[in-house]
């Protein structure tokens, strides 16, 4: 068995669409479009990896949400070299994220855990 997808409400389907090309390469396979039911989606894809599902109801209740809240705690990313994740440490520090955690040394295997687009919580890693 294997995990085929992770589903994330957000309010701004565009700009996590946006976010997830530009950050991880993400391309969209799949857009779904309910008008009936107030409901858009995008399924995305990142080479090697399950998908993505961005999902937009307007109508959503969108709390605020503790990065050490109970459920889903954060979606991991493997990069595919040290210097893939390096890039991505200094992009999530230059946009303004919020790092809980980055590894002490820039060489070798490391992770990366931020509080991204939307509080969306995702780890990022090399080498494990």
């Amino acid at each position: 068995m294997y995990l085929r997808n992770v589903g994330i409400f957000v309010k701004d389907l565009e700009g996590a669409k946006a976010f997830f090309e530009s950050y991880f390469g993400a391309k969209v396979l799949k857009t779904y479009d309910n008008p009936e039911k107030n409901y858009y989606s995008y399924i995305m894809h990142m080479d090697g990896a399950g998908w993505i599902e961005l999902m937009c109801k307007p109508e959503t209740v969108d709390l605020p949400k503790d990065p050490n809240r109970l459920g889903l705690a954060h979606i991991c990313i493997c990069a595919d070299t040290r210097e893939q994740l390096n890039t991505i440490i200094a992009r999530f520090k230059e946009d303004g994220y919020l790092i809980q955690y980055e590894p002490s040394s820039p060489e070798g295997p490391g992770e990366v855990r931020a509080v991204t687009f939307e509080d969306i919580v995702i780890e990022v890693n090399y080498g494990y």
